[in-house]
């Protein structure tokens, strides 16, 4: 639920990425409750956690009592300190998912991630203190009891929340394609969101008889913003830089949310290939980047976990260097340039899976097809077990890439016979993070070259839907999928 009050913060830029700001008294006593309704429900869900690991103590005291001499050990200090902890743990929402089971995968990791810190972190105080500490396997069952109470408890409470919510009405802005396209998406999929009407200041190029909802006027009328409107999606290309950017200064100060809208072709894609927006699951391609403590962990983790993989990764890695020397000539290493954050170029190394040919100057890149003859028999293996990608746990170490986020892209590829910002106008939102050695797309079976536009819309979805959803559990879920399973495919070649 916290990115859902993060996500409600207005940030109107040049590069067209919209937010919220209250306006207005009847507008701001709204979003008041609205915000206070947020702030109750996670205080809910805190004092729950902090009851659950009562409970858990609870259990473990029940045991002592019933089997002498089982080695619980004293838990006077566990009755105060495991429930304060529990309350102060990170309360983490995951409803911007188009796949509902992946916000239950994710709470139930939160749960164990959680009960873990809390249970660990409190045996080293108690162990520093001189206090007598839990043994290992009494430390376990808290750990899983503490985190099955938790995830049943924030079940039961969100299930009840949504019972208690009232539709938010929203307006679309731009009575075109787009925004048609918008409302009945919307009114197909999000249960939550109730569609007001419309309004656009092309009112005789307006067919009003196809509208889903009514046509409430032009944007600068008043009139339709006293209707109890919660917020705005402007649908308008993204291209439109400027008149989004005028309307977002018009439409913040009274308006409610500000949203900006995906693009024609993501609409048009099924439900399962789209990204979610956490405010009310509103589909929205316009973000700020990480927090700063996301980054921070998210780096923390990065320099872990890739320090650990290219130690254990060593005697494999020299093994394949030397095959590679003795298969064909040439370097061991291959270097490309990629798009980074920010939109910077950064040399991307991978080991090298074709034929060594001298670079050429820079142009249109050619992509990988099945059977292509420039690939090696080793290079094949490589390429079709993702071996090939190692080196590039350097790039992460360097700060050039991340363990986890969307595969970085060479200049001048195509996606059919368009450039990829030619496809997808906002396709610069996926420079908001770090590139990936690993993805959300790539675990959700998109993975591999970009032979026509709906491979590379389909990619782009799953990419926005990482970086507004992103969690250190999403990361760590990531990492579990490609490990099990998600180093291969159909389109490793």
């Amino acid at each position: 639920m916290n990115e859902v009050m993060r996500r409600e913060s207005i940030q109107a830029t040049d590069s067209a990425v919209a937010g919220s700001q209250s306006g207005g008294r009847a507008e701001r006593a709204k979003h008041v409750d609205m915000a206070s309704r947020v702030a109750v429900e996670r205080l809910a869900l805190r004092a729950a956690h902090a009851g659950c690991a009562l409970g858990a103590v609870g259990v473990l005291a029940a045991l002592d009592a019933v089997v002498e001499h089982s080695g619980v050990g004293p838990l006077g200090s566990w009755w105060v300190f495991l429930p304060f902890m529990s309350f102060l743990a990170p309360v983490r929402g995951y409803a911007g998912f188009s796949d509902p089971r992946v916000a239950g995968v994710l709470r139930a990791i939160s749960a164990l991630l959680n009960a873990m810190l809390v249970v660990l972190g409190l045996q080293v105080l108690f162990a520093l203190a001189g206090q007598p500490t839990l043994e290992l396997l009494f430390a376990a069952l808290l750990v899983l009891m503490h985190s099955a109470l938790s995830l049943a408890a924030r079940t039961l409470l969100e299930r009840r929340a949504r019972r208690h919510r009232r539709k938010v009405r929203l307006v679309i802005v731009g009575a075109g394609e787009q925004g048609i396209a918008t409302a009945r998406d919307i009114a197909e999929n999000e249960p939550e969101v109730e569609i007001a009407g419309f309004v656009d200041d092309r009112e005789s190029r307006i067919d009003r008889e196809n509208l889903p909802a009514p046509f409430l006027g032009k944007t600068s009328d008043p009139s339709w913003r006293s209707r109890g409107v919660d917020g705005v999606v402007i649908a308008l290309p993204s291209g439109a830089v400027e008149r989004i950017h005028a309307l977002t200064i018009l439409l913040r100060e009274d308006a409610g949310s500000v949203y900006l809208a995906p693009e024609l072709p993501v609409l048009q894609l099924p439900v399962t290939k789209r990204s979610n927006a956490a405010p009310h699951n509103l589909r929205l391609l316009g973000m700020s980047s990480l927090p700063l403590e996301g980054r921070i962990a998210k780096r923390v983790f990065d320099i872990v976990f890739s320090t650990l993989a290219l130690i254990t990764f060593l005697p494999a890695g020299l093994v394949i260097a030397a095959l590679i020397r003795l298969e064909s000539p040439g370097p061991v290493l291959f270097r490309q340039k990629r798009y980074g954050s920010g939109g910077g170029l950064f040399d991307v190394f991978k080991f090298r899976s074709m034929i060594y040919s001298e670079p050429s100057g820079p142009g249109e890149i050619r992509l990988t097809e099945r059977d292509d003859r420039r690939v090696t028999r080793l290079g094949a293996f490589l390429r079709r077990t993702s071996l090939d990608e190692f080196p590039q746990f350097f790039n992460v170490l360097r700060g050039e890439m991340s363990v986890v986020g969307p595969r970085p892209h060479p200049p001048g590829v195509k996606a059919g016979e368009r450039m990829y910002e030619e496809v997808v106008e906002a396709f610069a939102e996926r420079y908001k993070v770090r590139p990936g050695i690993t993805g959300w797309a790539q675990v959700n079976g998109l993975r591999g070259n970009t032979f026509t536009e709906r491979h590379l819309t389909e990619r782009f979805a799953y990419d926005i839907e990482y970086i507004q959803n992103w969690s250190f559990e999403l990361d760590l879920w990531i990492v579990l999928r490609t490990a099990f399973g998600g180093f291969g495919g159909r389109n490793a070649f």
